[in-house]
């Protein structure tokens, strides 16, 4: 069964989903980042099977879902939520090393995480289902940015996202529903506001993904083959920096997780169980 929750972790209201036998190796679920993501809408129907074995934690990001509508715009859209991701582990009382499995954003989140020596150790391994980190974006990416308000806007947005299922009508209600929440569109458009010339300043060069060079800790690519938001062989790029990566390539748009979830966890639970049960 999996259960929700609200708490409040590092002062901030946070909702997260959880599952699985108390005991189990902790797999930490990282929700996608377009228009009205949250932890259900990205991984809710692989979470019941994932927690037949693993014990499964699913946050809400900030910005995001019921969590907090709150934004940090001095930082990188990663940095401050990794910290709460931790933070959140922390409250749970989970110190030791756990899986992290994102999806878009929330593969991105992962990788970036790796790439901060103050969280290393505490991740087990990666899997990135359709998240680069940042990079190799390809055109299309762009028409997730803007958001008019209507349901026929989050239609699309699912259509870029996903394959043609099953589930699509639902999928729209649930993500329109977090679309629509009080805070959440501010959150979404405030890094993007326009800044006076005056006030601009460069940002220092990115060392991702070199960064990644020399990480040992096992790391799952996958790649989607029908993907319109990323350019192809993303993933290539990313194993040649990584030593103990794989990548695979699946036969779907963004985010099978949504349209594909027990061929999609299939793929992931099988890497996980060849992580060593949780140690890097």
């Amino acid at each position: 069964m999996i259960t929700e929750t609200t708490a409040v972790v590092a002062n901030l209201e946070t909702r997260y989903l959880t599952g699985g036998p108390e005991a189990g190796v902790p797999v930490v679920f990282l929700h996608d980042g377009a228009w009205g993501g949250s932890a259900d809408v990205t991984w809710g129907q692989v979470l019941p099977l994932a927690a037949e074995k693993y014990r499964v934690i699913a946050p809400d990001f900030l910005g995001y879902g019921g969590s907090a509508k709150s934004v940090r715009l001095d930082v990188s859209p990663f940095a401050f939520r990794i910290r709460h991701v931790f933070a959140l582990l922390d409250h749970l009382g989970i110190d030791g090393p756990v899986h992290l499995v994102g999806n878009s954003f929330g593969g991105s989140v992962g990788l970036r995480a790796l790439a901060d020596g103050d969280y290393r150790s505490r991740i087990a391994s990666v899997t990135t289902l359709s998240g680069t980190g940042g990079p190799w974006k390809a055109p299309d990416m762009g028409k997730l940015r803007d958001f008019d308000g209507s349901v026929a806007g989050i239609e699309a947005f699912v259509d870029l996202l996903c394959d043609d299922f099953s589930g699509r009508a639902g999928q729209v209600d649930a993500r329109f529903r977090w679309a629509v929440a009080p805070g959440h569109f501010g959150c979404m458009s405030a890094p993007h506001l326009p800044v006076p010339e005056a006030l601009r300043k460069e940002r220092p060069a990115d060392p991702y993904p070199a960064i990644l060079a020399g990480v040992q800790t096992p790391v799952l690519l996958l790649e989607c083959s029908e993907d319109v938001l990323l350019e192809a062989g993303w993933s290539k790029h990313l194993q040649a920096e990584l030593q103990n990566s794989r990548a695979m390539v699946l036969p779907y748009r963004h985010c099978p997780n949504i349209t594909h979830p027990k061929e999609t966890w299939a793929v992931i639970g099988e890497f996980l169980d060849s992580c060593a049960g949780g140690t890097n």
